[in-house]
């Protein structure tokens, strides 16, 4: 704010972070407590505004007071916030004026408010002893993009209320977990399938080898009996039955040479 004097002490409190709206709101309620009918003007709550920046019209018996708030908390006030009061006051034919401030006037204003009988300044060592103790104000989120709140839950162009748009967004969410669910049963199938069909390869390639290279049955000729071979059909495949086999056949051998007689 070129050309403005900086304050001479800034307060760090409560009241200095308010917003403006709220200051005005602060001042409002203070003189409603005081008995007065509180009228605003300003952008507070009214919306509107009227010349000289009036921001509260104060109604009381035959008293007509205006004020005009200002929450300044880094440079003072100058002179022509009084010196727009002065005609305002006549224009509305009001019985005072009152300039507040959450900081501090220049010396101008208050040599030039001093010259008026019905204009009074309230700096910010008056309006602390004024509202007294004042609540911490919340933190503001910063407002929303335009993407964000088009799509908030309220009325829309479809006419649907909160609650339809909530029921639809609790549809939604059932229809996409049985659409997984579905997916995860399908999964779960195709991976026992193919597990089945590579255990059943498996179980091929290990019979299939076993089968081509299996050895053929063998007929040996064991011994002669009167001229005539003795033929053993289906003798055993496996090295240990071929062996119990062979030792076997060993030893018929040797009772047959022990029984047959001997020939001249």
């Amino acid at each position: 704010m070129s050309g403005f004097k900086p304050v001479r002490h800034r307060y760090e409190d409560a009241l200095t972070r308010v917003s403006w709206q709220a200051f005005e709101r602060l001042i409002a309620d203070h003189f409603r407590q005081l008995g007065y009918r509180v009228e605003h003007r300003g952008t507070g709550e009214g919306g509107h505004r009227t010349d000289g920046g009036i921001d509260l019209l104060l109604y009381r018996d035959l008293e007509t007071i205006l004020v005009q708030c200002k929450h300044w908390t880094a440079f003072q006030v100058p002179h022509n916030a009084v010196h727009e009061l002065i005609g305002v006051m006549h224009t509305a034919a009001a019985t005072g004026a009152i300039v507040i401030t959450s900081g501090e006037f220049t010396k101008a204003a208050i040599d030039a408010a001093a010259k008026f009988r019905h204009i009074r300044l309230i700096d910010g060592r008056g309006v602390r002893a004024m509202l007294g103790p004042v609540a911490e104000p919340a933190p503001e989120l910063p407002p929303l993009p335009t993407w964000a709140t088009s799509s908030l839950p309220g009325p829309s162009k479809t006419g649907l209320s909160p609650r339809s748009h909530i029921a639809a967004a609790i549809a939604a969410v059932g229809v996409m977990g049985v659409a997984l669910a579905m997916l995860y049963v399908f999964y779960i199938q195709e991976i026992q399938h193919a597990r089945t069909m590579a255990l059943h390869a498996r179980a091929t390639e290990a019979v299939t080898p076993s089968a081509v290279h299996a050895p053929r049955p063998v007929t040996e000729v064991v011994s002669t009996v009167d001229g005539h071979p003795a033929v053993v059909h289906g003798a055993p495949m496996s090295k240990r039955a071929l062996a119990e086999w062979t030792r076997q056949n060993a030893e018929a051998m040797k009772i047959l040479e022990r029984t047959t007689p001997e020939l001249p």
